[in-house]
């Protein structure tokens, strides 16, 4: 056992005694042992914390951390799990110092149960991840079997006789050539267009006229919104088609205003 008084790094051999996992070796009086076992009897409610010195307890973890810095055989990583230990610790100790029965006191208390649950858990999760680390390991301890072999089955004989005669009786059937033609929606076209123009034209000569005047309304082919926009467009279409020709003159007084045809008389 090292010979210090208020805490000390124990030696290996002296740590496996204790069950210690690595954590600093305390001496504080009325308790002797692992900072980790201190914390796990804390707890389960199975040491008084009060009996234990704030102080102490500081000063002993700090010679323990200046102890293992100067040994430089602790990892940093150790060290920081340790100062945590201790933190956890000083937390219970101090809110032991509240007046029994105020408010702080009794969420100090709950404040302990749910520590007490997560170190529960935590311990409950290790456990599982230890069992689950000794089971077998597909591929390294035991190792799978192939898949059995399946022996392929024998295709049915065909009788060769019969799917010649098949194939003559295809042979046989006459060509049929599928040409496919599309089914245009009823709309109104541009011949439609220009034969109602030149209808309408006849009794308007030497007149002025408004495009949508020629534009059929309420026929099969205007009733949907798509056929009266295709009504539309045709009529326009029209119409440039015969000013193309001489036959109207098309007339716009300002932009994006009403299309306008004039007829010439005759």
């Amino acid at each position: 056992m090292a010979p210090d008084g208020d805490a000390s790094l124990l030696d290996t051999p002296r740590r496996a005694e204790l069950g210690n996992s690595g954590a600093p070796a305390l001496r504080l009086g009325s308790y002797e042992g692992p900072l980790d076992l201190l914390l796990e009897l804390a707890r389960a409610q199975r040491v008084d914390l009060a009996a234990i010195s704030v102080v102490a307890l500081a000063e002993a973890f700090g010679a323990a951390v200046e102890r293992a810095i100067a040994g430089r055989r602790v990892p940093l990583s150790q060290m920081a799990d340790w100062l945590v230990m201790a933190a956890w610790l000083l937390l219970l100790r101090s809110r032991l110092l509240l007046p029994p029965g105020s408010e702080a006191d009794r969420a100090a208390q709950a404040e302990a149960a749910a520590l007490r649950r997560r170190l529960a858990d935590r311990a409950a999760v290790r456990a599982m991840a230890d069992w689950l680390e000794r089971r077998p390991q597909l591929g390294r301890e035991v190792f799978g079997q192939g898949a059995p072999v399946v022996e392929p089955q024998p295709m049915p004989l065909a009788d060769i006789t019969e799917m010649l005669r098949a194939c003559l009786r295809l042979i046989a059937l006459p060509m049929r050539q599928r040409v496919y033609r599309p089914n245009p929606p009823p709309l109104w076209r541009v011949p439609d267009a220009l034969a109602r123009i030149r209808d309408m034209l006849a009794a308007l000569p030497g007149q002025r006229a408004p495009l949508a005047h020629f534009v059929p309304r309420g026929g099969y082919r205007t009733r949907t919104l798509l056929q009266r926009r295709a009504a539309l467009a045709s009529t326009l279409v029209a119409a440039l088609e015969l000013g193309r020709h001489g036959a109207v003159t098309l007339e716009q007084d300002s932009a994006f205003g009403e299309i306008s045809l004039h007829t010439r008389s005759r």
